[in-house]
């Protein structure tokens, strides 16, 4: 059986998506720990990455598997980002990482935004704040992924309530 980490950039996917699909994710997530080559490689059989496809095609986790250890990568759910949005992050997350591998499948990315006419589109809406998600970790003693699992409104509710000495949650009522 394989561990499975997410980056911190698929914490954030997570939060982005909001608590209910965020659950969902996360027991596909956990399906990855007992069948780690679950999903197809992402390009081809060169690269170590592999997309598993979920909810009926509607979305896709990226990630990649080394010494038992599933890394995912990246959180792609329907409807919570245009392509451009997703190709702009993909792209980015591939470009800042050092191995050659993903800097060889940026290019690869590239070349398909040129023949499909899908170009990169920043992001408008942010996820919840890295600061905000250490406060409720640290502060809170919430689980990573319960405050992963929040939405951003949620979120700074909860902060809202914490600093002005108001009730919190548990951290397994906050995750629901």
């Amino acid at each position: 059986m394989a561990t499975v980490v997410l980056t911190d950039p698929a914490l954030d996917d997570l939060r982005r998506i909001g608590p209910t699909a965020a659950s969902h994710v996360i027991e596909w997530c956990a399906s990855l720990a007992d069948d780690p080559e679950l999903a197809a490689a992402l390009v081809d059989d060169t690269t170590p990455f592999r997309a598993f496809v979920v909810a009926g095609g509607a979305g896709r986790i990226v990630y990649d598997v080394a010494e038992g250890v599933v890394t995912v990568r990246v959180i792609w759910i329907d409807g919570r980002r245009t392509d451009g949005e997703a190709y702009d992050e993909a792209l980015r997350r591939m470009q800042s990482a050092d191995p050659p591998e993903l800097v060889a499948l940026a290019r690869i990315l590239r070349r398909l935004g040129r023949i499909t006419g899908v170009r990169p589109v920043s992001r408008s809406r942010e996820p919840v704040p890295d600061w905000l998600a250490d406060a409720l970790t640290d502060q809170a003693g919430l689980e990573r992924l319960a405050v992963a699992a929040l939405d951003a409104a949620s979120a700074f509710d909860l902060w809202n309530r914490l600093s002005q000495g108001r009730s919190v949650p548990s951290p397994s009522a906050s995750a629901t």
